[in-house]
């Protein structure tokens, strides 16, 4: 996914805080507590009631957890044994909560880089996705299959693009739409509002992965979305996910590989088509 690395300091000035802000969950041997946002749709969001899809969130009464992360936990907790408890926490807290030991796991839609290498470990990809642009629908039908590689700066130059906060999808727009003449607008605090600054023209398009894309198109008619060549990218073309562990438990991390070689790439890409179904219901 996505997300980019929470700078270290911070990540270590709101390490006391998260405990006090999420609830203190015992994690023993017998749980993957997963630490999440709640708010990504399709990977993870909030329904207010039960049904055979969702998790309870334990921090959050009367609230449930649903999308293709806590699927994927689902799927760990009962190739591994272990009970699965979802604990919703704000993008900025889940590292500091994994350092603390608040949550034993963030499937979160986290992508692996060697910036947050040094907080905290990784498992192997869980999902792999691909950057795309959120437009008008007008825009988008403009456009037929993959925009080549050769038409992506003309496509960005002198337009306003938005993403989330800290994300890998805001990364792209800085270091390299930027370059190629795009307009970085300020990042918003979720994908939704930079969705919302879409379909408003307050931005020409957002970055977005294309599941998380797909999830936002299904609900608003409004908008449609163009996919590229991900060559342009470079470095930051890497939009695969994994599960965030604490340093140093290298037991926890090999089963949680184990568990996730068993999961096949088409129930991976199954299990994310319902999850972008649902999410747009």
């Amino acid at each position: 996914m996505k997300k980019t690395n929470i700078m270290l300091g911070l990540a270590t000035l709101l390490a006391g805080l998260s405990l006090a802000s999420c609830g203190h969950f015992e994690v023993g041997n017998d749980k993957i507590v997963i630490g999440l946002e709640c708010n990504y749709a399709p990977f993870n969001w909030t329904e207010a009631s039960e049904n055979s899809f969702t998790l309870p969130i334990s921090n959050h009464a009367d609230s449930f957890a649903d999308g293709y992360d806590i699927q994927i936990g689902k799927l760990l907790g009962e190739k591994l044994g272990k009970e699965v408890v979802i604990v919703e926490q704000q993008w900025e807290s889940l590292i500091p909560d994994l350092q603390t030991g608040s949550i034993n796991a963030i499937i979160a839609g986290m992508t692996d880089n060697a910036e947050r290498r040094q907080a905290i470990d990784f498992t192997d990809e869980y999902y792999r996705s691909e950057l795309v642009f959120v437009v008008t629908a007008e825009e988008a039908a403009k456009f037929a299959g993959v925009l080549p590689a050769e038409e992506v700066a003309s496509f960005v130059r002198g337009k306003m693009f938005v993403s989330q906060v800290q994300t890998m999808t805001d990364d792209i727009i800085e270091d390299k739409l930027k370059k190629m003449g795009a307009i970085h607008n300020t990042p918003v605090s979720t994908f939704a509002l930079a969705a919302q600054d879409v379909a408003r023209g307050s931005a020409y398009a957002m970055t977005a992965e294309y599941p998380v894309a797909q999830s936002i198109v299904a609900s608003n008619n409004a908008l449609g979305i163009v996919r590229i060549d991900q060559s342009v990218l470079g470095d930051l073309s890497d939009l695969g996910v994994s599960i965030g562990i604490k340093k140093g438990n290298d037991s926890f991390r090999d089963d949680l590989n184990r568990a996730l070689a068993d999961i096949s790439q088409e129930q991976r890409n199954t299990l994310m088509a319902e999850a972008v179904a649902r999410s747009a219901n």
